[in-house]
């Protein structure tokens, strides 16, 4: 796990970092809240940035902190990594921290950190969250797609844990799809460990591929019960759509990889061509094929895939319907007013009578007879 590191920036990011600290990741957290960041006692490298306590889910905030603090940031992150080869900064897109923050500290990063990968592992909320939520989504990701020299992005949408867990509690989901995407991380690198005769996927295929800019998920399936090459191809397509990942919407992987862990028989049913032909043949394809007596799994990695349209759309569709209502109620709050109707009657109060002084001769005269 050594040659990826995990930047957790913000609540969910250093979360996120915590599972990876316990599968052995390097990590560090960012945050401008110490409360949130103190929690994740498994961090040992945390940075806090002096003068914030949390950013209130403004998204300004965080961008503000980083342009007050990056030089910090940067010699804290150089100094809390060793020897990488891919940097993932983890955080929410519908914060105030981890969604100011890290669009801009990435783009920094990439500059500042010669030879090492920088790519994201961005939470994309539910679709029911309000609507600073998603507004705060919609920002963050359209800065996130535009900076040129990102590696891999994951996009771990909470949606997809809802639709498979739809009576689990908000922290149940939150800790599963963290949980989740790391584990899928994890595997791939313990699989550059493994020796196969039949073709090894090492470390500079995995390298390759979350090296290439875009969208990229992994996904695994056992396929037991497969009989034909068109079983197999579509058990791996159904693994995309029901991923932790942003379901794919269209055809654009770049660069892909396929492992494959099982029985000999099994592995002659796989049809790379069959497979990928949902998504379009990538331009380079890193194989792996470990023969063992285990349950036959297929593992695939998408790189390189469009930013999901269609899910990203359906966060900001509310915000549409609802344009006319949400302005008022801004505009509200800087014009409300309420104005009394009985404004006359501050004339009846009781005031204060002004009292001279009187000389107690004055008084004893005033009472004589």
């Amino acid at each position: 796990m050594k040659s990826v590191g995990i930047l957790g920036v913000g609540q969910a990011g250093g979360n996120i970092a915590e599972i990876a600290s316990s599968l052995g990741f390097q990590t560090a957290l960012i945050n401008t809240n110490k409360r949130d960041g103190i929690v994740n006692t498994r961090v040992e490298k945390k940075y806090f940035v002096p003068g914030y306590n949390g950013a209130g889910q403004n998204r300004s905030l965080g961008l503000q902190a980083v342009q007050e603090h990056h030089r910090e940031m940067i010699d804290f992150v150089t100094s809390s990594f060793k020897n990488l080869k891919l940097l993932l900064v983890a955080f929410s897109t519908d914060g105030g921290t981890g969604s100011g923050m890290s669009p801009l500290l990435i783009d920094l990063l990439i500059d500042q950190l010669p030879g090492i990968k920088v790519g994201a592992i961005a939470i994309i909320p539910e679709r029911n969250v309000l609507a600073g939520n998603r507004i705060n989504t919609s920002e963050c990701i359209e800065e996130l797609s535009k900076i040129e020299a990102i590696s891999s992005v994951f996009l771990v949408d909470n949606d997809q844990m809802r639709k498979m867990k739809p009576q689990s509690s908000k922290h149940e989901i939150y800790l599963s799809a963290n949980h989740q995407t790391m584990e899928a991380i994890c595997h791939l690198l313990k699989t550059t460990k493994k020796s196969s005769i039949y073709g090894n996927f090492d470390e500079t295929d995995l390298m390759n591929i979350l090296g290439t800019r875009g969208v990229t998920i992994i996904s695994s399936t056992a396929i037991t019960d497969a009989k034909t090459t068109a079983d197999v191809s579509a058990k791996v397509q159904i693994s995309w759509a029901n991923s932790i990942f942003c379901p794919v919407e269209s055809q654009g992987v770049i660069r892909a990889g396929l492992i494959y862990e099982g029985p000999e028989n099994i592995s002659k049913l796989i049809n790379v061509p069959s497979i990928y032909e949902r998504v379009g043949e990538p331009l380079q394809l890193f194989e792996g094929t470990y023969i063992s007596e285990t349950d036959p799994t297929i593992t695939t990695i998408l790189a390189g895939l469009p930013f999901p349209t269609r899910r990203l759309l359906s966060l900001e569709q509310s915000l549409e319907k609802n344009k006319e209502r949400l302005k008022n109620l801004v505009k509200k709050e800087h014009t409300q007013k309420y104005e009394s109707t009985v404004s006359w009657a501050s004339d009846l109060k009781v005031k204060k009578t002004e009292r001279q002084s009187v000389s107690i001769s004055s008084k004893l005269t005033k009472y004589k007879k």
